[in-house]
């Protein structure tokens, strides 16, 4: 989990369109992201959309206080968090990874 200066929290996430079901799979330590499965496939943003959702609902957070920055046409990608504090979104992540 990255800060930007305005206070807003960058997500390293790998995703995978075309799962069985979508969910948060894992915390990766060696790479530092998020592994999240999507049921959508990755075409024509569907996969990206899925993900916001997924995102959106792990977190309990609106869809609106997301956006991918960067990795749009890639599995590995930064998702932003806005109106939302890092301790918020880490204790929420610590409770569903255990």
């Amino acid at each position: 989990m990255q800060m930007t200066l305005n206070g807003d929290v960058l997500l390293s996430v790998t995703v995978n369109p075309g799962a069985k079901q979508t969910g948060l799979v894992e915390y990766d330590l060696w790479t530092k992201s998020l592994k999240i499965s999507v049921k959508a496939r990755a075409e024509g943003g569907k996969a990206n959309y899925a993900l916001i959702h997924a995102i959106a609902e792990i977190l309990q957070i609106p869809t609106e206080d997301l956006q991918i920055v960067s990795g749009l046409k890639s599995r590995k990608k930064k998702v932003k968090v806005m109106n939302t504090n890092k301790q918020l979104i880490k204790s929420e992540l610590n409770r569903i990874l255990g």
